[in-house]
């Protein structure tokens, strides 16, 4: 039995099961217009796939298998290099709606994404990427990484900035990938967001490499960013873990009673800590929250999700 793994379906950017992607630190990929493909060692053997199959040099999908089989040594280096079990995503670059890559770009297989099983999550590009350079695999670089970004400034990296191994004066690639590394979605999911053009615009500027952006204002983030406190989380955390004791007629006075009950009962303490901080913050500090930014609009869906995120910041080991 074969452990090809289908590649996780890409959402677009509003879509319900990728909402609070883009809380926190986001990586803005350029999105490749080929054929996606895949890359892991099974029974000692290098294996290959394509978007919905395994496939073999036999029994190939436009001459990926063959012509990867090529290059077994350096697939081997790399994913010797990375966790067990992980399975290299990346765009077979082979001619599809967009023709204006580079020439040298075609027929290479880019790799985007490495997903390791045991941990049931995609590793973040920081962490892969020494292991493809010593193997001298190709890779998808980040147009930029964003924190806190807006819809609309990820539009803006899709419409300008990606010129990702696109000819020179032939206007930018076909759209974006967003990807945030420390989310994950209500079930437990990590599926990506993406932002597709739809029509290609000539422009000059060269996106290669990584620059580190300052997201937009947004006054939920700002709100979020002052007021949920590590103190806060951590008192917070504090007396709900006393109600749970109490609720359970445990005994409080031994000096270990907190890290027992958050040790056993971390399923009662996640739901009722990430509610109550963001019902705290609201009850209690938005009165002056409001008046320090002169009475703005606020999404509160927006400042939930932020809420959320610094709550997980905070409390760590909780929900590790």
């Amino acid at each position: 039995m074969t452990l090809f793994r289908r590649y996780d379906h890409v959402e677009r950017v509003n879509h319900d099961d990728v909402q609070g992607l883009l809380v926190g630190r986001v990586h803005v990929f350029p999105k490749l217009d080929g054929t996606n493909a895949s890359v892991w060692m099974e029974d000692g053997e290098l294996r290959f796939g394509s978007r919905n199959r395994a496939i073999t040099p036999e029994d190939d999908n436009a001459g990926f298998a063959r012509a990867m089989s090529e290059r077994v040594t350096s697939f081997a280096l790399a994913l010797s290099e990375l966790p067990a079990g992980a399975v290299l995503y990346g765009e077979w670059l082979v001619p599809h709606t967009l023709k204006t890559y580079r020439e040298e770009a075609w027929r290479r297989f880019w790799v985007f994404d490495v997903f390791v099983p045991s941990a049931g999550r995609f590793m973040p590009y920081d962490h892969y990427v020494p292991a493809l350079i010593h193997a001298g695999l190709d890779f998808v670089q980040p147009l930029c990484v964003i924190e806190n970004p807006s819809a609309d400034q990820l539009s803006a990296q899709a419409q300008l900035n990606n010129t990702f191994l696109i000819r020179d004066g032939c206007g930018v690639g076909e759209g974006i990938v967003a990807k945030n590394y420390d989310w994950a979605n209500a079930y437990g999911k990590q599926p990506w967001a993406k932002i597709v053009r739809n029509e290609f615009k000539e422009q000059n500027a060269l996106a290669f490499g990584t620059t580190e952006k300052q997201g937009e204002f947004q006054v939920e983030v700002a709100i979020a960013t002052a007021r949920c406190t590590p103190a806060l989380v951590d008192k917070t955390r504090a007396k709900i873990a006393l109600s749970i004791a109490a609720e359970l007629r445990l005994d409080t006075v031994p000096g270990d009673w907190r890290e027992h009950v958050e040790a056993n009962h971390r399923a009662k303490i996640i739901p009722r800590l990430l509610t109550t901080v963001y019902h705290d913050l609201v009850t209690e500090e938005l009165w002056d929250a409001l008046k320090e930014h002169r009475d703005p609009k606020v999404d509160f869906k927006l400042l939930r999700s932020h809420v959320v995120g610094l709550t997980k910041k905070f409390a760590a080991d909780l929900f590790a």
